[in-house]
């Protein structure tokens, strides 16, 4: 099988910014810290009372350029992200999230590209995105379908896992089925959170993307 060529729907963009920097795809990501809600537009964040869901707010290149890549954010158990389907892979690793497009506009459509969301959608058998997730995706929304809350640290590693398979497809050999179940995504997940604390030593508990030091597993929340 000849190696899959991504570069035609490779939706990463540099930013252009001086201030803040985008993570890299092909490394272990250090995002920005995460913006408070406040902060973030208005379109993007969902504010809520007690009884809300945790979910995670994961920006395209456009608004990367004024906040934090991916944050924190509430949602209520009737919001649109839960009537979505779960994608392959984090529904074989048994982390089933859900994505929801808040409807980005801008004038240059390459701003709406958002690799994180292209990523989670890849097909577990020939590692491409369905063509709508592939670029032009804007914001996005991001939660468990089964409404447990979401810290950004369990969307990042799974968004990284992605990234690994996509590896593996690129170089010639098929799906790599070995890692499609819960117990390759366990041990993958242990070995990530140990790299992390050697870096990123946030202190801002498991809202902060940041804070690798004692973030619980997918599988314990």
């Amino acid at each position: 099988m000849a190696p899959i060529d991504y570069t035609k729907w490779d939706t990463d963009s540099e930013p252009q910014t001086p201030t803040e920097q985008v993570p890299p795809v092909k490394a272990n990501p250090a995002p920005a810290p995460a913006t408070s809600q406040s902060d973030a537009p208005a379109s993007t964040a969902t504010h809520s009372a007690s009884g809300s869901i945790q979910a995670v707010i994961v920006r395209c290149d456009v608004e990367r350029l004024k906040f934090a890549p991916w944050s924190a954010t509430t949602i209520q158990a009737d919001h649109p992200v839960f009537s979505q389907s779960v994608p392959p892979v984090p529904g074989l690793i048994d982390v089933p999230l859900v994505l929801y497009r808040v409807g980005t506009q801008s004038a240059n459509r390459a701003d709406l590209d958002n690799q994180i969301a292209t990523y989670l959608n890849i097909d577990a058998e020939s590692g491409f995105a369905p063509p709508e997730w592939r670029s032009y995706v804007g914001t996005v929304v991001v939660a468990r379908k089964d409404m447990k809350p979401l810290l950004p640290h369990h969307l990042e590693s799974v968004w990284m896992y992605c990234d690994h398979i996509l590896d593996l497809f690129g170089e010639g050999e098929g799906a790599p089925r070995w890692l499609y179940n819960r117990q390759a995504f366990e041990k993958w997940w242990v070995r990530y959170c140990e790299e992390q604390k050697e870096f990123r030593p946030g202190k801002g508990g498991e809202k902060d993307p940041d804070d690798w030091q004692a973030v619980r597993s997918p599988y314990e929340i």
